[in-house]
């Protein structure tokens, strides 16, 4: 049984859920082609880096989306997701998740998958804003390829 007060424990619940929120959040974003939304979920100074190539700040983030190809149709499916709260400060947190990956071409109908999916793993920064819980630096790494 946590030594927490009911009320600690279920903020701290709420937290979470926020926080598992903006990892589903920006692969639904992206997938559906809501760029306007992806830098939403960052904080003013955040910071994604997908395989090396660093994307820093508002202006970064829409580089990084300008350059996704405009016909390309993806699906991220995020899953086992887990998020550590920083027990010296109670506005940061970390998360990681991993993500299946399928990349597809546009056809009448649907899309047709362009091979097989790959794994990839997300490795997050939170920090609660004055907004809400935001990404603060968000690491993509290749886990698994076909």
């Amino acid at each position: 049984m946590s030594s927490q007060p009911a009320d600690a424990q279920a903020a701290r619940v709420e937290d979470e859920a926020a926080c598992i929120r903006l990892c589903v959040d920006f692969a639904n974003h992206l997938d559906a082609r809501r760029h306007d939304a992806v830098p939403e979920l960052f904080t003013e100074d955040g910071v994604l880096d997908r395989m090396g190539a660093v994307f820093a700040g508002r202006d970064g983030l829409a580089q990084f989306l300008a350059a996704r190809p405009a016909d390309a149709v993806t699906r991220h499916l995020c899953t086992n997701i887990r998020v550590h709260f920083d027990a010296g400060d109670p506005d940061a947190a970390t998360g990681s998740c991993y993500v299946l990956f399928f990349r597809g071409a546009p056809e009448q109908g649907g899309a047709r998958a362009l091979g097989p999916p790959s794994v990839v793993e997300y490795h997050d920064r939170y920090q609660r804003t004055p907004r809400g819980w935001r990404i603060r630096e968000r690491l993509i790494r290749m886990a698994m390829q076909a």
